[in-house]
Formats: structure tokens, C-alpha cells, sequence
């Protein structure tokens, strides 16, 4: 398929990163629902309290810039610590080396991948060169433990190729069934015979010992009995997130592919849906909206939850390129529920649609992050949208997330959340970590939310970016919520400009 800027340009890419330049890039609840399922935790270090791990995938280390990072925000009975650590590939234990371009910690995921009782940590850096080999990207796996994150192993994929960009997603989750929770790594970049930038999705398992590459199952589109082809820039893979769609003890993989042609429609996109089964992912369905155009970047962003009162998880898909009347980029998400066969009912939420805050305008980009919230303890989930172009009063790009809230009929409604000192182009909203991942930060049982705000200027340093943490309460999500750069209030790091604190969570 051919290649269009629009979607490139908001990619998250390493150049996009690292470029001298911005680049482009609820409320209350219905009575008498059933409270939501509650989250897995997301403790790393075995206090009690679930912690915050932030990627800072431009950080600078000495002359090598973009070789990437990773801040941790620890839960207490008071909320956030901030921690003095900065863990990066200069760190003792972490697999690789700190080189320019690594952006370490452009995408995280938690998951108990061994048999301990500890959370670990996998952290993307789909920069690495991999013996000469630019852009091919790695996967390190880090252990929790009593005393926190510990080095664990270097994961590369196994033919590794200019630009695969292994790594630049993350989902964990349970996808075979023996109890250890997998992970499943998106490589947006990787060629399929003469097929550019197709994209693959590598699932590694858990085990007693932890994830290893032994028995890794790679799938692409058209192989392995997953449906569609394999096409140019399609970016298989540049989205993930897990899920139980069909209410059973089995995760699902919600694939997105938002380069993906629907007819003669270019750059539409799609979410290839897989379901567990104990000898791994198998073919599920491949979804596209009901209304395909051009530039939609339909699966750019993915999330699962419980988003209504039937059985199994549902799944929320971000089209950010959406059109909406005659607004370019104005954003939308779908909302699909059903077993991974049969992913249907689709729901077209956009700004000013079924309550929803907001005005949609030219190139708000609603929907390039999702995450489910349940702010006040009370069911189905609400989801969190982020709109990380919209206009706050005179600050042009300035960023927000709306909150839907949960219904028995799927989200909608809610309020819109705000930085506290919104400025132009923070991109407040473009990474999102909430209630399904944990993040229950005080111990209170009501689930927070964290905000990033990769781009947020502190002081005179460009893009250093900043992220923002809301406390649940039976009332909802309080405001505003607290401010986190590096190097403030104890937090490890220096902010730098260009470092992209922010741009990954969870």
C-alpha cells in the first residue's frame, strides 16, 4: 500500500523523538451497576502498593543522545515517592549497551513472567542496532524483587533486519493458559518477504525461570492462519494490548494495523483480534471500521475492559485520523464487543457524540491513547481518551484526555481532564496508564490514572516532557492532579530537552 505522511508523521518513531523540533505527532457513574473486575496488580516491589514505571525514550546519556531510560513513581499509603534511580542499558544488570538511538523505554508492560510473587517489567528500545544492523530493537525483561527492578536478559528477535523496530509495543498477558504471564512484542518495521514494513508480532512466554526465547511464536498477517495479507506499511503490529474477549481463563491479542488498505482505500487500518488457546495465539478475526477512509489510522491505539455489563472484555480502537464533519484528524474510537471470533457492534465515539465533552476540530487527534479507568469503584469500566492536540483557551496543542464513563451499555458521557498549567504543544494525553493495568498508587482500592505530556517544556528545555497522576476516590478521579518531571521533588534525572519523559507507561 502506499505510504502518506499523515500517518508517518504521528507514528511514534525514534526520529520523531529525537528530531530538534515539537514533532507532529470519569464522571459519575450509572446506580445499580456492578462494580468493575479489579485490576491485576502492578506492584514492582512487593510493598503492597502499586508503582508507576515511565519511559524517557529521548534521555541523553553523555554524548549519546536518545539512548533512552526508564523513571520509576513508587506507590505509598501517601501516594507517589518519586525514586532516585534512573535505570537505562548503563545500569548494572540491564541487558545491552547504552548507544544513540536505543530509545530505551519506548514502550512498557508489567507482568509476572516467572514463578515468584513480584511484578516484572519489560521495556522496549526499538532504536537498538543489532550487530550493525540499524534500528532492528530489543526487548529487555526486568525482575521485581523485595529491593525493586533487577537486571534480567536482553530479548532480540531472531533474524533481526534494518527498521524491524522490535519492540516499539508491549501487551502481557496469560496467552497459553499455564499460569505465566507471556508477552507479546510488536515490530511494526519488519519486511515479510518483499512486503515492506508489514509487520510482525513475536510472542515469548513465561516460565519458572522467566521469559525466554525458546518456543517464541512469530505471526504476520496471512501466515500462520492469521487473517488478511501481508502488505506494504500496513505496521502489523504497532499496537497492542491483551484481554479476555471470551470471559475464559485464556488472554486474547488485540493486534492494531493501522496502515491497512480496506479495498481501494488507503491507509484505513484494522485490528486483527487473536484468542488464546493452550498451545498459544491462533487466528481470531480481523476488524475494520464501518465507515473506512483514507488516513483513518484505525488500530493505532487498542485497549481491552469490560466496558459493559455482558461477559469478557471489549475492545476500544483508536482512529485518530478520523474525519469528523469535514474535520481532518479530528479522532474517533470504536467500541467492539464479543469473543474474538466474532468482534461486532461496533460504537463510534468521537467529541460532542453521546455526551461526550468537547468539539472536534482539525486535528485534535482524539483516540492516539486509551486506557480503561475506573476511578470510583463502581462497574463497568469507563475509558480515558487521549487528545493530545486539543486547544486549551489560548494554548494551541496543549493536550487532554476525556474521561467516558462506564454504562451497562459501553462508555460515554464524562468529563474532560486537564494538566494543571496547560501550554501549547505539551501533548498532555499522548500516553495513558490506567485502571486495568493496576495503579492503585495509595492503596485506597480505587484505581488512578497517570498522564503523559512527553512534549511539556520545563523551563527553557523543549519536549522534556512531564507526566501527571490523578487519585481514584468514590467520587471519581480528583484534580488536579500532581506534577512529575526528572529531577524534581526527588525524582531521578535531569530534565533535558528532547528526553520525551512521558512518552510510555505503565
Amino acid at each position: 500500500m502506499r505510504r502518506t505522511a499523515a500517518v508517518v508523521a504521528v507514528t511514534v518513531a525514534l526520529a520523531t523523538l529525537l528530531a530538534p523540533a515539537p514533532p507532529d505527532t470519569g464522571g459519575a457513574r450509572a446506580s445499580g451497576t456492578a462494580p468493575a473486575r479489579r485490576a491485576a496488580p502492578a506492584d514492582l516491589n512487593g510493598d503492597g502498593f502499586d508503582d508507576l514505571a515511565v519511559g524517557v525514550p529521548g534521555e541523553a546519556l553523555g554524548s549519546r543522545s536518545g539512548a533512552g531510560a526508564l523513571n520509576l513513581l513508587l506507590g505509598s499509603e501517601d501516594g507517589i515517592v518519586p525514586g532516585a534511580d534512573v535505570l537505562s542499558q548503563d545500569s548494572q544488570g540491564v541487558g545491552g549497551t547504552a548507544e544513540a538511538g536505543d530509545a530505551f523505554g519506548a514502550a512498557v508492560a508489567k507482568g509476572r513472567f516467572n514463578d515468584d510473587d513480584h511484578v516484572d517489567l519489560a521495556v522496549g528500545s526499538p532504536g537498538e542496532a543489532v550487530g550493525g544492523v540499524g534500528l532492528a530493537g530489543a526487548v529487555n525483561i526486568l525482575y521485581g524483587s523485595a529491593g525493586g527492578l533487577t537486571g534480567g536478559r536482553l530479548l532480540l528477535r531472531e533474524s533481526p533486519a534494518p527498521n524491524d523496530r522490535y519492540g516499539t509495543s508491549l501487551a502481557a498477558g496469560d496467552f497459553n493458559g499455564d499460569t505465566f504471564t507471556d508477552l507479546a512484542v510488536g515490530a511494526p518495521g519488519v519486511n515479510v518477504g518483499a512486503v515492506r514494513d508489514a509487520g510482525a508480532v513475536t510472542i515469548l512466554f513465561g516460565s519458572a525461570d522467566g521469559i525466554t526465547p525458546g518456543g517464541a511464536q512469530t505471526l504476520t498477517q496471512g501466515n500462520g492462519g492469521v487473517t488478511g495479507t501481508a502488505e506494504d506499511f500496513d505496521w502489523f503490529g504497532q499496537a497492542l494490548a491483551a484481554g479476555t474477549l471470551a470471559g475464559d481463563d485464556l488472554a486474547d491479542l488485540v493486534v492494531g494495523v493501522p496502515g491497512e488498505d480496506v479495498g481501494e482505500v488507503g491507509e484505513v487500518g484494522a485490528v486483527n483480534v487473536l484468542a488464546g488457546s493452550p498451545g498459544g495465539l491462533v487466528n481470531g478475526s480481523l476488524v475494520t471500521q464501518g465507515n473506512p477512509e483514507v488516513d483513518d489510522a484505525f488500530g493505532m491505539a487498542v485497549a481491552t475492559a469490560d466496558l459493559d455489563a455482558a461477559a469478557g472484555d471489549d475492545v476500544a480502537v483508536g482512529a485518530f485520523g478520523e474525519t469528523v464533519n469535514g474535520r481532518a484528524f479530528a479522532g474517533a474510537v470504536s467500541v467492539l464487543s464479543g469473543p474474538p471470533e466474532r468482534l461486532a457492534s461496533e460504537r463510534l465515539l468521537h467529541q460532542g457524540t453521546a455526551g461526550i465533552p468537547g468539539t472536534p476540530e482539525t486535528d485534535d487527534r482524539f483516540g492516539i491513547a486509551l486506557a480503561p479507568v475506573d476511578a470510583d469503584g463502581v462497574g463497568p469500566w469507563g475509558l480515558a481518551v487521549g487528545v493530545r492536540s486539543e486547544d486549551v483557551g489560548p494554548d494551541v496543542d496543549a493536550g487532554a484526555v476525556n474521561l467516558l464513563a462506564g454504562s451497562p451499555t459501553g462508555p460515554g458521557g464524562g468529563r474532560l481532564l486537564l494538566q494543571a498549567n496547560p501550554e501549547d504543544s505539551d501533548a498532555f494525553g499522548d500516553a495513558i496508564a490506567g485502571g486495568s493495568s493496576g495503579h492503585d498508587v495509595d492503596g485506597d482500592g480505587f484505581s488512578d490514572l497517570a498522564v503523559g505530556a512527553p512534549l511539556e517544556r520545563v523551563g527553557t528545555r523543549r519536549s522534556a516532557g512531564a507526566v501527571s497522576v490523578f487519585s481514584g476516590s468514590g467520587q471519581g478521579l480528583r484534580t488536579p492532579g500532581r506534577t512529575f518531571v526528572q529531577g524534581g521533588g526527588g525524582l531521578g534525572g535531569t530534565a533535558e530537552a528532547f528526553d520525551a519523559f512521558g512518552a510510555a507507561l505503565a
